[in-house]
């Protein structure tokens, strides 16, 4: 794993009074198995770079994967006549596990309905194929007789509808959100989220549109590749289940009396230090155990601080993050910005006091309240 080597004068500044002065901050060198494959420092130049790759290949790979998959002959608006949202599915052999779903949830009618204007995200069978059985196939989603799996799968098909029709040209460059038909279960748990840049657009983070505007007689139908899946826990509860990687972020939180706002509604992103990141900081910052024996009101305000630091006040999935953007965080004070760069699957994130970047990997975790990316440094203002 490659590190950074912290600039201590900015350090101590906003970490308060640290009594190890005479401490040089200095990078873990040993490889910890905690840390999500991948975090590993990258340069600016690499980055852009990649970014760049990025911005010029996506689109062409997703139009690629459609057409590999043969499923550019629905493009033609002539060819697809006046068939209806389920007569468009059931024609072509990449959606049988979809039409099995609809199926099986006894959603056909809905979808079927003539009087009806709606959008559908549609999941090709290789997007069903990566879900746990029984929901990844059609033979096992016809199979399903467990009717809490039924309820899950219908609430899961809700979800990639819209009570509208959208097309591709109206839906706006950059970050934007719509409510599906799915009914709200928990804050948010009916809420897609819709990221537009350089024209490829994806849906929370994770599933790319390979084909839009797919004109059905009841709506339009956008093709992805990846299940829609809505979240079902917080920042904190996520963050909670998984100490092995977060015990420490989560004794901070605690401490600074910040693990409410994430227990809580909002619309955030937490750019989420792994344990093995606190592990670079000096003691009492560097794990769990440390971080809850903090008693110091100065080291505690400041720990607050560096941890707001990690958070913005809406949500950037990895397909947001622009190229060198700087993104407003909630730390205090004017030097209170991140520094972005996009990625397809993980992107870049530096603090001012940083050397280098930090990749987000694993990243565009959804929750309820916002979303995680997972970094291998803790940042500093």
């Amino acid at each position: 794993m490659r590190t950074i080597k912290l600039p201590f004068g900015k350090l101590a500044k906003y970490l308060g009074v640290i009594l190890l002065l005479s401490v040089c901050i200095t990078a873990c060198s040993k490889k910890d198995s905690l840390v999500p494959a991948g975090n590993e420092a990258g340069n600016q130049a690499a980055a852009v770079a990649a970014a760049k790759a990025t911005e010029q290949s996506a689109p062409a790979a997703a139009s690629k994967e459609a057409s590999d998959l043969g499923l550019t002959v629905l493009a033609d608006d002539s060819r697809n006549g006046h068939r209806n949202i389920v007569e468009i599915a059931s024609s072509n052999s990449n959606f049988t596990a979809l039409v099995a779903a609809v199926v099986k949830t006894g959603l056909a009618g809905a979808l079927s309905d003539p009087t009806a204007s709606l959008t559908v995200f549609a999941p090709t069978n290789g997007a069903f194929s990566a879900l746990p059985a029984p929901f990844n196939n059609a033979q096992n989603i016809s199979g399903i007789s467990d009717p809490a799996q039924v309820d899950f799968l219908r609430n899961v098909l809700l979800y990639h509808v819209l009570a509208a029709e959208v097309f591709s040209n109206q839906i706006a460059s950059g970050r934007s959100s719509a409510g599906t038909i799915k009914p709200v279960g928990t804050s948010n748990d009916n809420t897609v989220y819709i990221s537009k840049t350089f024209g490829l657009i994806r849906l929370n983070g994770r599933s790319t549109v390979i084909l839009p505007n797919i004109k059905a007689s009841n709506g339009v139908i956008h093709v992805i590749n990846k299940v829609l899946l809505f979240p079902t826990k917080n920042i904190a509860e996520i963050a909670i289940a998984d100490p092995a990687n977060f015990s420490s972020l989560v004794a901070a939180l605690v401490k600074t009396d910040l693990a409410g706002v994430f227990l809580g509604a909002g619309d955030f992103t937490v750019f989420a230090p792994t344990n093995a990141a606190f592990a670079k900081l000096p003691a009492p910052f560097n794990n769990a155990a440390n971080i809850a024996a903090i008693s110091n009101p100065a080291e505690i305000a400041a720990l607050s601080n560096i941890l707001r630091y990690h958070v913005t006040g809406s949500r950037y999935f990895n397909w947001d993050l622009g190229i060198l953007s700087r993104v407003t965080t909630l730390a205090d004070g004017s030097q209170n910005k991140l520094t972005t760069i996009l990625g397809y699957n993980t992107g870049w994130v530096k603090g001012n006091g940083n050397n280098n970047f930090s990749q987000t990997n694993p990243g565009d975790i959804l929750a309820t309240n916002g979303v995680l990316q997972v970094i291998g440094d803790v940042l500093i203002p």
